[in-house]
C-alpha cells in the first residue's frame, strides 16, 4: 500500500513540475512571440489557436515541442493564463503590494504562479479560501473567474437561457456565464448542454481566450456601422420535424465583413439565441405541433449587430412519422480531393438533401469506414497515406432515420 501511495505522490510531483515548464515563462506578449508549430497539433481543431496562444505568450508549449491540447488545467495554471490575458488587454494594474514571498497565505502556491494568484485574489476573481493550486479546474469555475476578471456585469434577466443544464446554478454564477455567452466568448455542446462540471482542457481555454482577444481588436477598429440586409433577404426551413428545424438564410451585408449570425426565437416563454458562423443551423429541443418564428441577425468584425434581419414562421410536426426516404445529392454533385502536404488529403463534398435533414456523413477509404462527421460538416482531412499510391474514397449521407444516400466516389493518386 505504501508503495502505491509513493507512486501516486511521485506522479503528482512530476505533473506539477511538468506544468511549471509551460507556465514559468512570463510570455513575450503580442508582436514579440513566435508562431510555433507543435508536433502534436497537426490535425487538431485547435491548431491555429494554439499557435496564436504561443505567439501572444499566454499559453506556451512544452520543451518537447508539444502543446498537449487535451491536458486539463490546474487552478494555478488558470491564474497565470488570466493574468497574461489581462496584461494584453491592459486591464492589469500595480496598485497593490506584490511582496508575496513573505506572505504565508500563499505558501502552497508554486512560485511561478504566486504573483498571478495574488492579483486574482486582490481583484476578487479568486477566493483564496477556495483556491487550491494543484486541483484541476472545471468549466464553470474557470468561466466565472474569467468573467469577473474582465469586469463583466452578470446578466440578471434569465429569460434567455441557451443551456439546458444550467438553471440549477446559483444566480450569480449563472449570470456570469450568460454574460460570457452574450459576448460570444463561450458556447455549449451540440446537445445544448454547457457541462459546467467538465474539466477544462488547454485547447478549450485557448479557444475562449482567442475570442476575447479578437473581440478586443474588433472593438478598437472604430467601426460603428452594423450589418444590414437586402430587401429580398430570407430565412427558409429546409427540414421540419416534430422537435427540430433546419434553417438556412441569405447573406447579410457589411462595409467590412460579416463574421457571424444569431438565430432568435422563443421557447416556453423564454427568449432563445443560437450563435453560428455559417448560414445554416439545426434548432433542436422544440415542442411538437408548435408554431415558432425564427429571426436571424448578423454580426460584423467590430461586434455590431444588425437589427432588421429576416424571419420565418414554421409549425413543427405532430409526431415523427417513419422516414423511408433516403438522402440525395444535388445534380452535378462530385467529391473533390486535394493534397496540401505529403500523406494528407482533403475531401470536400456538397450538402446532401433530405426530407428530414442530414444526421451525418460517412467516409470510406478503399471500402473501409474511416470517419463519421456531423451533417453540417462538408470536408475532412485524411492522413497517414503513402506516397504515389491510389486510394478510392466514398462519402455517403445518412439521415436521422438511418437511410443512406448513394456514394460520391473518387479515386486519387497521392503525390
Amino acid at each position: 500500500m505504501k508503495k502505491v501511495i509513493s507512486i501516486i505522490v511521485a506522479i503528482a510531483m512530476t505533473m506539477t513540475l511538468f506544468a511549471g515548464t509551460a507556465f514559468a515563462d512570463p510570455g513575450k506578449g503580442k508582436g514579440h512571440g513566435q508562431y510555433k508549430k507543435f508536433s502534436d497539433m497537426k490535425n487538431h481543431w485547435c491548431k491555429q489557436t494554439a499557435e496564436k496562444m504561443n505567439y501572444w505568450g499566454i499559453i506556451v508549449g512544452y520543451s518537447d515541442g508539444t502543446f498537449k491540447p487535451e491536458r486539463v488545467l490546474t487552478q494555478a495554471e488558470l491564474a497565470v493564463i488570466i493574468d497574461r490575458l489581462l496584461d494584453l488587454r491592459k486591464n492589469n494594474d500595480d496598485d497593490w503590494d506584490d511582496d508575496w514571498d513573505d506572505d504565508e497565505n500563499y505558501s502552497k502556491v508554486p512560485k511561478w504562479a504566486k504573483k498571478a494568484v495574488k492579483k486574482g485574489v486582490h481583484k476578487k476573481y479568486f477566493n483564496l479560501k477556495r483556491f487550491n493550486s494543484h486541483v484541476q479546474v472545471d468549466r464553470l469555475n474557470a468561466c466565472v473567474a474569467i468573467a469577473k476578471a474582465l469586469e463583466l456585469e452578470p446578466v440578471t434577466d434569465f429569460k434567455r437561457n441557451p443551456f439546458k443544464d444550467l438553471r440549477l446554478l446559483n444566480d450569480e454564477d449563472f449570470g456570469y456565464l450568460l454574460a460570457l455567452y452574450e459576448k460570444g466568448y463561450i458556447k455549449g455542446y451540440p446537445d445544448g448542454n454547457f457541462n459546467p462540471n467538465k474539466l477544462l482542457s488547454r485547447a478549450h481555454i485557448a479557444a475562449i481566450i482567442e475570442k476575447i482577444l479578437e473581440d478586443k481588436e474588433e472593438n478598437e477598429t472604430g467601426d460603428k456601422t452594423a450589418p444590414d440586409w437586402d430587401k429580398d433577404a430570407y430565412v427558409t426551413a429546409t427540414a421540419i420535424r416534430s422537435t427540430s428545424v433546419d434553417l438556412k438564410w441569405s447573406a447579410a451585408n457589411d462595409d467590412v465583413e460579416v463574421v457571424g449570425y444569431k438565430v432568435l426565437y422563443e421557447l416556453d416563454g423564454n427568449d432563445m439565441a443560437i450563435f453560428v458562423s455559417d448560414r445554416k443551423v439545426t434548432v433542436k429541443g422544440l415542442e411538437e405541433n408548435e408554431k415558432y418564428t425564427f429571426t436571424v441577425e448578423a454580426k460584423d468584425e467590430a461586434g455590431n449587430w444588425s437589427k432588421n434581419g429576416p424571419s420565418v414562421t414554421v409549425t413543427t410536426l405532430k409526431e415523427d412519422k417513419e422516414d423511408t426516404i433516403a438522402p440525395t445529392w444535388p445534380n452535378g454533385s462530385i467529391l473533390t480531393i486535394s493534397q496540401s502536404e505529403s500523406g494528407i488529403v482533403t475531401l470536400v463534398w456538397p450538402d446532401a438533401e433530405d426530407n428530414e435533414g442530414i444526421k451525418n456523413y460517412k467516409i470510406y477509404q478503399d471500402g473501409v469506414l474511416i470517419k463519421t462527421v456531423d451533417g453540417d460538416i462538408n470536408n475532412v482531412n485524411i492522413s497517414g497515406l503513402a506516397e504515389d499510391t491510389k486510394y478510392t474514397f466514398r462519402v455517403r449521407a445518412i439521415d436521422e432515420a438511418g437511410n443512406r444516400s448513394i456514394s460520391l466516389v473518387k479515386t486519387y493518386l497521392t503525390n
